[in-house]
């Protein structure tokens, strides 16, 4: 009729929450690319400190480098026959040049600088990835229970009636074959971290004492074994690092 308004649109229904496992699903995997990104950025840092490590082995290889052995017939010959003072000065100096000396030194100074500069972002890095095993844990550790709670729920009600039994058994069956295979995911992503976590922890370590060993007076065959150790990072399993890659979406 005319005069009548009319009723005003209702407002759309809210959407349906999500759903919870499969919010629990992904937010997993999003943890566990979040940590695999992590885990690429550490190895960026490992690489970058190799450099550092061999730059102040070469520098310190120059600075230890010994004198001319005068006990050598050639260098014996070669010296008498450049008997000038600039030589001679040169020998009663070490073999060595003030500016040289400088620049090697500062050298030195520079790529031991770097080096703390590195085990202090990598140990930043391992508290990043120490928190995201924690809160994947702790997603898994939610999922599990939520799961236990269903399969309980659906127990006592499928007791009601004969009927009810069978069609809610059927249901219950389907569910339960989907959480447990969600939470098999969500395991695999916890175990992969915590193994990865424990790797790069005992890398850090090494890492560390490599460093803190350091010194002017570090002889060069034990600089260069901790080259070899470096380069070589004995606690790393490529194939746990080759599964973890593969995991990721």
């Amino acid at each position: 009729m005319e005069g009548e308004t009319s009723a005003p649109a209702q407002p759309p229904p809210p959407p349906p929450p999500p759903d919870a496992e499969g919010e629990d699903e992904s937010t997993c995997r999003d943890v566990f690319v979040e940590f695999m990104t992590k885990v690429a950025r550490f190895e960026e840092l490992a690489e970058s400190g190799k450099r550092l490590l061999m730059r102040f082995h070469q520098e310190l290889d120059y600075f230890q480098r010994p004198q001319i052995p005068t006990e050598s017939d050639v260098m014996n010959q070669i010296l008498k026959s450049n008997r000038t003072g600039r030589m001679r000065s040169y020998l009663e100096a070490g073999c060595r040049l003030h500016c040289q000396n400088i620049s090697n030194i500062n050298q030195l100074r520079s790529c031991e600088d770097g080096l703390k500069d590195h085990i202090n972002k990598v140990k930043a890095l391992l508290e990043e990835l120490e928190c995201l095993v924690e809160d994947i844990y702790g997603i898994t550790l939610t999922a599990s229970l939520s799961a236990l709670k269903v399969s309980d729920s659906h127990s006592i009600d499928s007791k009601l009636t004969t009927e009810s039994c069978i069609m809610e058994g059927v249901s219950t069956l389907q569910e339960e074959d989907k959480s447990v295979d969600e939470l098999d995911s969500d395991v695999s992503y916890v175990t992969v971290m915590v193994i990865i976590r424990n790797m790069l922890k005992l890398d850090y370590m090494m890492q560390e004492r490599i460093i803190s060993a350091l010194s002017i007076k570090t002889p060069s065959l034990e600089l260069q074994s901790y080259c070899l150790m470096w380069d070589l990072r004995p606690y790393i399993d490529d194939n746990v690092m080759h599964l973890a890659w593969k995991m990721c979406p």
